[in-house]
Parts: structure tokens; C-alpha cells; sequence
């Protein structure tokens, strides 16, 4: 569900850059990191491209 939070991610998960930006895929599942401090969150994301 695009929004939803997660704050770990499977190890099967891929790290694409599209745009200079960072995104993680896993499967069909796009993820978006956000950074708090040493904490980083994955939210789920349309796919990029």
C-alpha cells in the first residue's frame, strides 16, 4: 500500500538509483528511505519508472 512504513526491508531487496535518487526494490514493492538521525524508515513508493 503506497505510504505505508516499514523499518526493515528483506535481504532478497535490490537498491536501484533513478534520478540520483535511492530507491529499494522488493519484488513488485517499491521502497523510499527517509533518514531520522542514525534511524532510516522505508516508504513504500510508486515504482519510478
Amino acid at each position: 500500500m503506497i505510504g505505508a512504513i516499514v523499518y526493515s526491508l528483506p535481504p532478497s531487496c535490490t537498491r536501484v538509483i533513478v534520478d540520483g535518487l535511492t530507491y529499494e526494490r522488493c519484488g513488485s514493492t517499491w521502497y523510499k528511505p527517509r533518514y531520522y538521525g542514525s534511524s532510516v524508515e522505508y516508504v513504500v513508493v510508486e515504482p519510478p519508472y
